[in-house]
């Protein structure tokens, strides 16, 4: 990843010829396990994963369905593996966080039939500023492998063929405003007069 960060955003003109149809965004994609609408990208901040300091991350918002019967998760195991951003190296690159909405809770989980709004998390360096993201999606299949005869839902992350492959323009980070300048006013304080010194007037002295 320490790698990848400096070079990591295309523009939407790399070389290598798509193995499937571009797609757009705002239309569900089956993906055989989830059903995805992605919908947008656009750069912000996030907590960092160790400690409380904002980021800058890319992200990537979208709606997800599970299909399955049992509960899945957003991250590493789960949607994750099958979602990927493509980088100027031509390499395809997992989020680094996938962060969950799911009925105005958060979660780390779609449980089957709830959509959940997704937030796929990509971490910039500080002077990154792409116009365009592609993304891609992979299919998972449910089936089992040579030495394991118990059926589940597996996404091929090494398999370039993709279910949808979409160029999105990358929303700017927003312009935090800056609270106004209060100047705090001159309190001026009245000058006070010298009062007239009176002489004591001796006992038994006429006015």
């Amino acid at each position: 990843m320490a790698v990848l960060v400096p070079v990591l955003w295309v523009t939407g003109g790399f070389k290598e010829t798509p193995k499937e149809p571009v797609k757009q965004p705002g239309h569900p994609l089956d993906l055989g396990l989830f059903d995805v609408t992605v919908r947008d990208a656009r750069i912000g901040l996030a907590t960092a994963t160790f400690g409380s300091a904002k980021e800058r991350f890319l992200i990537v918002r979208m709606r997800v369905v599970n299909k399955g019967k049992e509960t899945e998760s957003l991250g590493l195991g789960g949607l994750s593996d099958g979602v990927s951003a493509l980088t100027k190296a031509g390499k395809w690159l997992r989020p680094e966080r996938i962060e969950g909405l799911a009925a105005g809770s958060k979660t780390d989980v779609v449980q089957p039939g709830l959509p959940v709004e997704a937030s796929a998390m990509w971490k910039m360096g500080p002077a990154d500023s792409p116009r365009k993201l592609t993304v891609g999606l992979r299919e998972w299949k449910y089936g089992h492998g040579f030495t394991d005869s118990t059926f589940n839902w597996t996404v091929d992350r090494e398999d370039k063929t993709l279910v949808g492959r979409l160029t999105l323009d990358v929303a700017a980070l927003p312009v935090q405003p800056q609270p106004p300048v209060t100047q705090t006013p001159v309190t001026r304080t009245p000058a006070v007069r010298p009062s007239a010194a009176r002489t004591p007037r001796p006992p038994g002295s006429r006015r």
